[in-house]
C-alpha cells in the first residue's frame, strides 16, 4: 500500500463504494419488488449522493457527473413531484449498473465506460427527471472557494426600447428616514462540528460549497475557542461557521446538506424574514403639470423581471475565485438549539450509536489464525503430557491447564468471529449478473434470495462468487425455457432463480434452484457417448447421469455465445467447491427444474471433532455431524438385499458402515464385539451408521488442508495434527457413507463368538 495519505483516503473511499453499491441495488430490488416505501428512495438518493460527494473530493469527473444526473432523479422521486413507476424502477436499476462501471473504472479495475452507452442512460434519466433530455452540460468538481462567489447576470437595458426623457420635477423638500435595504428570505445556519466529524474524514468546505448551490451565502467564521499551540489538540474541534442563506429553498433542503453529519456536528436553522420598508409620509401635491410619458413603468419592471426569471446559469466554468466573507471580530452568538420542523410528524424512536468499527488487512487476521491454530496446538500436546505424566485431576497443573484450554478456545472462538461475514456480500453482485444474462439471451427471469445473513469465513465467502456465477448463468441459459416456450407449457413467462444460504450440520449449504425444463437426460447421456465420456453401453443411474455435465469439456450448448458453450464452466465449479473442502450435488425433475447444491465448510480453520480409532488409524469425526452413539448388538444387525448391511435405531433402520474397511484400512472381517457406532445426520437430512474401533475423546482440532499438502483422498475433508504430534485424518461424512452405499457388508461383518 503507499504511503501517500491521500491514496489511503482514496482506497477507503472506493471500499465504502463496494459498500454502498450494495445497499442501492438491495435498496432498489426492493422498489422493484413493490416492498419499498419512502425510507428506501431516501436510501438510495443517500447512497448515490455519498459517492458523488466523495468523487467530487478526489475530482473524478466522470463519476461526478453521472452521480449528479442520478441524484437529481432521485431528489425529484423523494420529494413527490415524480412518481416510482416501474419503468423508472428498471432505468434506476440500470443506472446502478453504470455507476458501478464507473466506480470501477475510476478505480482502475475496469476499463473506461463506453461514452455512448452512459450518454444514452444519461438522456434516459433526464427525459424521466425532466420530460425531455438537457444539453450536456459538465459538472465539474469546481474548487471550493470557485462556489462562493456571486456569479453576475448582464442584462441589456436597450431591449427594453429608447430611453425617454422626463420633463424635470420640482420636489418640495422632504424630511424622510433612511430607508432600510430590503433583505430577501433565506436561513440562518450555526454550525459547530465535533471532533467524531473530522474523524470521519469529513470536510467542512464541502458542505459549504453545497450550501452555496442553493442561494447566496455569507460566512462568518468564529475561531475564538481556538486555544494556543501549545495546548493546541489536533484531533479537537474548535471553529464554529455562521451562514447566511439567501435562497428561497426549504428548510428541509437545508438540512439535507448536513445529513451525513447531523449525528456529528450542533446545528441550528432559523428563518431570515424579509425586512419591512417603513412607512413613507403623505407626499404633497405637485405643483408641475401632469406628465403622460409614452411608456409604462409597470410594463417595464415586468420586463425586466420576466426576463432575469428565464435566464438560466451558465455551466460552471472556474470563475475568478470570490474571497469568503471575511471573519467578523464580533463572536457570533452561541448556537441555538436544533429546533425541530414546524411540521414535525410523529417523534422518531430514538436510535443508539452506531457500532464503531476499524478496517483490517486480512492478512493480518490470517496471521493472527494462524497463531491462534499454534496455540491450540500446543495446548493440546501439554495436556497430552500431562495425561500420559499421571498426574491427578485435582493437582494445580490439572486444574490450570483445563483453565488454558477454555481461554485458548475463547480466543480461538473470538478470532473466527473475526474473520466471520454474511455471504450477502457475494448475493448483492448476483442480480446484476443475472439481469445481464437475461438480456443477452431473451430472457425474462426473476431472482429470489435467501439467507443472505448466513455467517461463513471469509476465505469461503470471497471464493463463492465464482462458482455462484457459473451456476446461475447455466441456470438461466441451459434451465430456463424462452417466454414463448414457457407459456406454452402453461408456466408463467417470468422465469424463477432461487439462490438460498443455510447452515446445516455444521456446514453451509448453497442452493440455487430454477422451474425450467431441467435435465434432459438422454441428451446428456447421448452428448456424453458422442465425445467418449463414457462407453455406450455403461449402465447408469439418474443421478450419475446428472453429473455428467461436471465432465471437463462437457457442454449441452449448441453454440458459442457470450453466455456459455466453450464447454468450460461445471467442472470448473466442481473443482473450486473440492478445493474448498466442499462437495456439489445435483437434484433434477425433467419439466420442473434442477437444484444445484454447494455444501461447505462454515471455517477453514477449526473444527470441533471426536478423535476416534478404525484399524488402529486416528480418526477425526467433525461433532456437529454426530447424533449419537451406541453399542451394536448382533440382534439389531439385518441386511437388505442379502448383502446391504442396516442397524435399527429407535424403532428406524440406518446404513451401517465399515468405517476401517470403506477406508481401505483393513481387508479382513469386523468383530461386531467391543465396536462402537456412530449415528451420525448427512446434509441431506438422512441418517447413517459409523462403525468404528473405539471413542477416543472430543477434541478442537486445527483443520490443515490435505489437497494442499498432499492429494484429494475419497472420504477425507482434511487433516490435523494430534496432542502427541501425530496426524489425524479428518472425515468427510456424506462422501464416506456414499462409498460404503457401493460395498458389500455382510461377508465382512462376523459375530463375536
Amino acid at each position: 500500500m503507499s504511503d501517500d495519505p491521500f491514496e489511503a483516503i482514496k482506497v477507503t473511499f472506493f471500499q465504502e463504494c463496494s459498500e454502498l453499491l450494495g445497499d442501492l441495488e438491495a435498496n432498489l430490488l426492493a422498489l422493484e419488488t413493490g416492498e419499498g416505501d419512502g425510507e428506501t428512495i431516501n436510501a438510495v438518493f443517500r447512497a448515490v449522493h455519498s459517492v458523488k460527494g466523495g468523487a467530487g473530493a478526489f475530482g473524478l469527473e466522470d463519476l461526478v457527473r453521472f452521480a449528479h444526473v442520478f441524484e437529481t432523479l432521485m431528489d425529484e422521486l423523494r420529494s413527490g413531484r415524480k412518481e416510482c413507476d416501474d419503468v423508472t424502477v428498471k432505468t434506476l436499476l440500470r443506472a446502478s449498473d453504470v455507476l458501478a462501471d464507473h466506480i470501477a473504472a475510476a478505480q482502475g479495475t475496469k476499463p473506461p465506460v463506453d461514452v455512448a452507452r452512459s450518454a444514452g442512460l444519461v438522456a434516459e434519466l433526464e427525459v424521466l427527471t425532466h420530460g425531455q433530455a438537457k444539453p450536456a452540460a459538465p459538472v465539474a468538481a469546481a474548487p471550493v472557494e470557485d462556489d462562493f462567489g456571486f456569479t453576475p447576470l448582464t442584462l441589456d437595458l436597450a431591449d427594453f426600447g429608447a430611453p425617454v426623457e422626463l420633463p424635470s420635477l420640482e420636489l418640495p423638500s422632504l424630511d424622510l428616514p433612511p430607508l432600510a435595504a430590503a433583505s430577501a428570505a433565506g436561513w440562518r445556519i450555526v454550525f459547530r462540528p465535533h471532533p467524531r466529524l473530522y474523524a470521519s474524514a469529513n470536510d467542512v468546505s464541502l458542505l459549504l460549497r453545497e450550501l452555496a448551490r442553493l442561494g447566496q451565502t455569507s460566512v462568518q467564521l468564529d475561531d475564538s475557542g481556538l486555544p494556543s499551540l501549545d495546548a493546541l489538540d489536533p484531533e479537537d474541534a474548535h471553529l464554529i461557521w455562521t451562514i447566511e442563506l439567501t435562497s428561497d429553498a426549504t428548510e428541509a433542503a437545508v438540512r439535507d446538506v448536513f445529513d451525513f453529519v447531523e449525528m456529528d456536528c450542533d446545528l441550528s436553522v432559523t428563518a431570515l424574514a424579509p425586512a419591512a420598508s417603513p412607512e413613507l409620509p403623505e407626499l404633497p401635491a405637485l405643483a408641475a403639470a401632469p406628465v403622460e410619458p409614452d411608456f409604462d413603468i409597470a410594463t417595464l419592471l415586468a420586463q425586466a423581471t420576466a426576463a432575469a426569471t428565464d435566464m438560466t446559469p451558465a455551466p460552471v466554468v472556474a470563475p475568478a475565485p470570490a474571497p469568503i466573507a471575511p471573519v467578523t471580530a464580533s463572536k457570533p452568538a452561541a448556537p441555538a438549539p436544533v429546533a425541530a420542523p414546524a411540521q414535525a410528524a410523529a417523534p422518531a424512536a430514538p436510535v443508539g450509536p452506531a457500532p464503531v468499527t476499524i478496517r483490517v488487512d486480512l492478512d493480518r487476521v490470517d496471521r493472527l489464525i494462524n497463531v491462534v491454530g499454534e496455540l491450540v496446538i500446543q495446548q493440546a500436546m501439554l495436556a497430552q503430557r500431562v495425561m500420559e505424566s499421571g498426574l491427578a485431576r485435582s493437582s494445580d497443573i490439572a486444574l490450570g491447564l483445563e483453565d488454558l484450554e477454555l481461554l485458548t478456545r475463547d480466543i480461538q472462538d473470538s478470532v473466527m468471529a473475526i474473520r466471520a461475514q454474511p455471504v450477502k456480500s457475494v448475493f448483492q453482485r448476483m442480480p446484476r449478473l443475472v439481469r445481464e444474462v437475461a438480456e443477452m439471451t431473451g430472457k425474462r427471469v426473476r431472482l429470489v434470495t435467501a439467507g443472505e445473513d448466513t455467517e461463513v469465513d471469509k476465505t469461503v465467502v470471497e471464493r463463492l462468487a465464482e462458482p455462484i456465477t457459473h451456476m446461475l448463468r447455466n441456470a438461466i441459459d441451459h434451465g430456463l425455457e424462452s417466454p414463448e416456450e414457457r407459456e406454452a407449457l402453461g408456466k408463467p413467462a417470468e422465469g424463477t432463480v432461487r439462490l438460498a444460504a443455510l447452515h446445516r450440520s455444521g456446514r453451509i449449504v448453497i442452493e440455487i434452484a430454477d422451474d425450467g425444463k431441467g435435465i434432459n437426460r438422454p441428451r446428456v447421456r447421448g452428448i456424453a457417448v458422442d465425445r467418449g465420456l463414457i462407453a455406450e453401453d455403461a449402465v447408469l443411474t439418474d443421478d450419475e447421469v446428472d453429473n455428467l455435465i461436471f465432465l471437463p469439456g462437457f457442454s449441452t450448448a449448441e453454440t458459442i455465445t457470450d453466455v456459455s458453450g466453450r464447454g468450460v464452466g461445471m467442472d470448473v465449479v466442481r473443482r473450486s467447491i473440492q478445493a474448498l473442502g466442499g462437495r456439489i450435488s445435483i437434484s433434477s425433475v425433467p419439466g420442473k427444474g434442477s437444484t444445484f447444491t454447494l455444501s461447505l465448510p462454515l471455517t477453514l480453520a477449526v473444527l470441533d471433532g471426536m478423535v476416534v480409532s478404525a484399524a488402529e488409524q486416528t480418526l477425526v469425526a467433525p461433532l456437529s455431524a454426530i447424533v449419537e452413539s451406541l453399542t451394536p448388538q448382533a440382534a439389531d444387525i439385518h441386511y437388505v438385499g442379502g448383502h446391504d448391511a442396516v442397524i435399527r435405531f429407535r424403532e428406524e433402520f440406518v446404513p451401517l458402515v465399515d468405517v476401517g474397511r470403506v477406508m481401505g484400512f483393513r481387508d479382513d472381517a469386523t468383530v461386531l464385539n467391543g465396536g462402537v457406532v456412530m449415528i451420525v445426520e448427512t446434509e441431506a437430512g438422512s441418517r447413517a451408521a459409523l462403525l468404528v474401533d473405539a471413542i477416543n475423546g472430543q477434541r478442537q482440532v486445527v483443520i490443515k488442508s490435505l489437497e494442499t499438502n498432499y492429494r484429494h483422498v475419497d472420504g477425507v475433508s482434511a487433516a490435523t495434527i494430534l496432542g502427541d504430534g501425530s496426524v489425524a485424518l479428518i472425515l468427510d461424512i456424506d462422501a464416506l457413507v456414499t462409498a460404503g452405499r457401493r460395498k458389500s457388508n455382510r461377508p465382512e461383518l462376523k459375530m463375536a463368538s
